[in-house]
């Protein structure tokens, strides 16, 4: 070999372990700086600072590093291949960020606006009857009891005319206060308006149910309604007379003694009783309507109100120009803060009142029929 090929390869590689040498310098200070980088991520992790985003020992930069340096592709490098090109590393673990899920980061639920599960019946009754406003705490009025027809002819005259008897009584109605409260945070009445109002209609629905329940069944006495039942005149239909007919006698007694019959109140299980009732003879028919096309809720040309505040087996008919509801204040929701511990509280109570009365003007034109 020549001196002139021996003094070249002695160059090649000389320049190969100087290039060698440097790469390795190089290496050796970027390791040190990933290393340095990488205690500075340990201890923010370590301070909470991190927000818990940090690598696995296995995917540190001194990994990363030897990885590099051990790599066959910067080997080849090193040994007189190109001196560009890619280098793939190498993990047991891939880095991944942890996945955030509903089992490791409680999330908050969405919540309906409204409330639910509060069924709310027509007071069917409330609107039938006649509202008279009325002042003070008692409602009086003159009823006529025991007056009979006296009227006759005056044979010839001369003759002493009849005389009338006007027996009449004084009869005090009460009126009564009904009303509910609860109370709520101040809070979640201004986070979530809907639910004022749902509570508002809540409490006075309540409270005009109760009212229904006692126009109908209240004792009388002090601060209590005296009820349509209680103040009703008793009628015996014929024996054995079905649920309509015996409706139908009630209604003509009432036409018979002067009154004009306008309302029918009944238990709705009653009512279902008459509307599905069948012809004895014959293929068994229902006599009133059929389940796809019912009867309205009228018997002998009278309206029907049904109503659970009424006991299964009672039917009410009635002239409803003889009774009145007496209004003494509608009703009405209030809030306050000031009630107890409210104000250092935030809290809110909220009350729904009314106050009303009946008034049964002539028992004999509200007939009660008991099965």
């Amino acid at each position: 070999m020549s001196t002139e090929v021996i003094k070249a390869v002695q160059e090649h590689a000389d320049a190969v372990n100087a290039f060698k040498g440097d790469v390795t310098k190089q290496l050796e200070e970027v390791r040190g700086q990933y290393s340095r980088l990488w205690d500075s991520m340990a201890d923010l992790a370590q301070k909470g600072s991190s927000g818990g985003m940090f690598m696995s020992l296995e995917n540190s930069p001194a990994s990363v590093a030897d990885s590099f340096i051990k790599s066959d592709q910067l080997k080849a490098m090193l040994n007189g291949a190109p001196g560009t090109g890619r280098v793939e590393i190498a993990s047991s673990k891939a880095y991944q960020k942890a996945a955030v899920t509903n089992t490791s980061y409680g999330t908050q639920a969405i919540r309906d606006t409204n409330l639910h599960n509060n069924p709310q019946r027509p007071l069917s009754l409330l609107d039938s009857m006649v509202s008279l406003k009325v002042a003070g705490s008692s409602f009086e009025y003159v009823r006529l009891n025991g007056y009979t027809n006296a009227a006759a002819v005056q044979v010839a005259e001369g003759d002493a005319k009849a005389e009338a008897s006007v027996a009449s009584q004084l009869v005090t109605a009460n009126i009564s206060t009904i009303a509910h409260w609860t109370r709520a945070s101040l809070q979640v009445l201004s986070d979530a308006p809907a639910l004022n109002q749902q509570l508002e209609n809540l409490l006075s629905y309540g409270v005009r149910a109760k009212l229904e329940n006692e126009l109908l069944n209240g004792p009388g006495g002090t601060g209590r309604i005296h009820g349509l039942v209680p103040q009703a005149t008793a009628f015996t239909p014929t024996v054995g007379a079905k649920p309509a007919d015996a409706i139908g006698e009630a209604k003509t007694a009432l036409e018979a003694a002067g009154w004009l019959p306008s309302l029918i109140v009944i238990n709705p299980a009653d009512w279902f009783a008459i509307a599905s009732e069948r012809a004895d003879t014959g293929n068994g028919q229902y006599v009133l309507g059929s389940p796809r096309d019912p009867s309205g809720p009228s018997l002998w040309g009278v309206p029907v109100v049904t109503t659970p505040s009424l006991a299964t087996g009672t039917t009410l008919v009635l002239d409803a120009g003889q009774v009145a509801l007496l209004d003494r204040e509608n009703v009405t929701v209030m809030a306050s803060r000031e009630d107890g511990t409210n104000f250092t509280t935030n809290m809110v109570t909220l009350l729904a009142e009314q106050r009303a009365g009946l008034a049964v003007f002539s028992a004999g034109a509200v007939l009660k029929i008991v099965a």
